[in-house]
């Protein structure tokens, strides 16, 4: 079964992200993306719906939105009743780089699962570190 990824978010933060991945794993074929509520797009509802019927009998998608409860994450919830559909909303570099690598992946559940977990790891409040490595520092 052939899988694609869909970037899809407010704005243009779709194009910039997948442009700043793309840096670092080179150009993805796979890979698209939805800027939603820009001059050309004024509504979500029919780009997505296009979007879904358009993908063939042996296709997933794996979507990853900006903000889940959204209106874009919130567009594509109500397709997720279909089995090749995969959403998941909160999208950063780290999880992109995880979700390429889940395109050949042969178990796509367990591979995406993996994948938020590794890229919620990512995430640090990066002045704790220097805390626990040099509590006099905090005196400055």
């Amino acid at each position: 079964m052939k899988k694609r990824l869909l970037i899809a978010t407010h704005s243009t933060f779709a194009d910039g992200i997948r442009n700043a991945m793309e840096l670092v794993t080179g150009r993805q074929d796979s890979v698209s993306t939805l800027c939603a509520y820009t001059d050309d797009m004024s509504e979500v509802e029919t780009p997505v719906r296009e979007i879904i019927d358009g993908l063939g009998p042996d296709e997933k998608l794996i979507i990853a939105t900006d903000i889940f409860g959204g209106s874009v994450n919130n567009e594509f919830m109500k397709y997720l009743s279909q089995k090749n559909i995969h959403l998941i909303a909160g999208v950063n570099l780290p999880l992109l780089f995880e979700l390429v690598s889940c395109l050949n992946a042969p178990d796509t559940k367990k591979a995406l699962e993996t994948a938020v977990d590794n890229s919620r790891e990512q995430i640090c409040y990066c002045n704790l570190l220097l805390d626990q490595a040099c509590p006099a520092c905090d005196t400055f």
